[in-house]
């Protein structure tokens, strides 16, 4: 089956997350209003990954369609590439574990490599390296006490001794008490902060704090398209225990194995280049471009994906195929394509490419 080089719209693929996802994404798509996400805390849109349908249907607020009831989709995966597609996820998100991913130039282990960067849209809370000069086994130390906790817990649950909401409840007092947040140096980011985790080996997690941030941490994520399973490293899953008791498995031992104590890279850096670009990794790149007039573009060594942060606009191919991206919205433009942004209004477009 061939597709035709024109642009295309991304069908988005979103993720319900009952205990910590909100309305931010919806509401900045247009679709609150919309029936069948009515009262859904969505926490995260895929808006580019290897599964991703494309179309030429309008995806506006004012089109009662909604995947996956719309008509007329293509599957990405037409499109062959010389490297694989990133995953681009737009995220609303609170409580993540504290975790990390292997370097990219790790070998012999199960674990593979995932470079992964991160773009705020809000202000919000994370953490990023640990802290100077802590004494590393007794980090270690405290999270296998607060695993053997999870586990006693959750026990106590699943033999219905003991109430989800009880154990949950002993749950943070117990975190609280052993207060892992003090071998980690804690961030609040600002709008438009730049994280890059594409080194790997360092610690990261998102953090919960409704008072300062209620929205939780709103973030365009790039990374490589890598299923948790194989490398994602947990040492803290913040406590959680879920309904039916069971709680996380986390990989304490390999997460102090692979973990990089260099002083430099624990150190959070917040770079952004003068010329718009928010990340250049070996995986992918990230720009950010200003529309105000008519923009010439070419995807000529790799597809581009258009991300519409603020605004609206018109993308048109040399062949006068066109549609139209609101924001909040994506589109996809196969390797090859010279075609031209034309602005609705003043817009901010996010240039994801390989």
């Amino acid at each position: 089956m061939a597709a035709q080089k024109k642009p295309y719209l991304i069908v988005p693929f979103l993720v319900e997350q009952p205990t910590w996802g909100g309305t931010y994404i919806c509401e900045k798509k247009g679709w609150l209003q919309r029936k069948e996400l009515e009262n859904k805390k969505i926490g995260q849109s895929y808006e580019l990954y290897n599964k991703s349908f494309l179309t030429s249907t309008i995806l506006s607020s004012d089109d009662p369609r909604f995947y996956p009831e719309v008509k007329d989709v293509i599957p990405i995966s037409l499109f062959i590439e010389t490297r694989p597609f990133p995953l681009i996820k737009f995220t609303q998100a609170k409580g993540n574990s504290f975790q990390l991913h292997v370097r990219p130039e790790t070998q012999g282990t199960y674990w593979r490599p995932k470079a992964e960067s991160w773009y705020f849209f809000e202000e919000g809370k994370m953490t990023f390296g640990v802290k100077k000069g802590i004494q590393i086994e007794e980090y270690k130390k405290s999270c296998h006490i607060i695993n053997n906790k999870m586990k006693e817990l959750s026990t106590l649950v699943t033999q219905k001794k003991l109430d989800s909401i009880s154990a949950r409840k002993r749950a943070r007092e117990y975190v609280l008490s052993q207060n892992p947040w003090q071998y980690v140096n804690v961030h609040f980011t600002k709008k438009g902060d730049v994280i890059d985790l594409s080194g790997g080996g360092i610690h990261h997690s998102w953090e919960e704090d409704n008072i300062t941030c209620p929205l939780g941490n709103i973030v365009y994520e790039v990374q490589q398209d890598v299923i948790d399973s194989v490398c994602t490293i947990r040492s803290f899953d913040q406590g959680k225990i879920k309904e039916d008791g069971t709680n996380r498995e986390m990989q304490i031992d390999d997460y102090f194995k692979y973990i990089d104590l260099d002083e430099e890279r624990n150190t959070l850096s917040n770079k952004k280049n003068k010329d718009g670009t928010l990340f250049n990794t070996p995986f992918y790149s990230l720009t950010s471009i200003t529309v105000a007039i008519n923009k010439e573009m070419e995807s000529a060594t790799s597809f581009h994906h258009l991300f519409v942060k603020e605004g609206k606009i018109v993308v048109v191919d040399q062949n006068r195929n066109e549609i139209c991206v609101g924001e909040g919205h994506s589109c996809f433009i196969p390797m090859g394509v010279r075609y031209l942004i034309k602005p609705k209004m003043y817009s901010e477009v996010l240039l994801t490419y390989l």
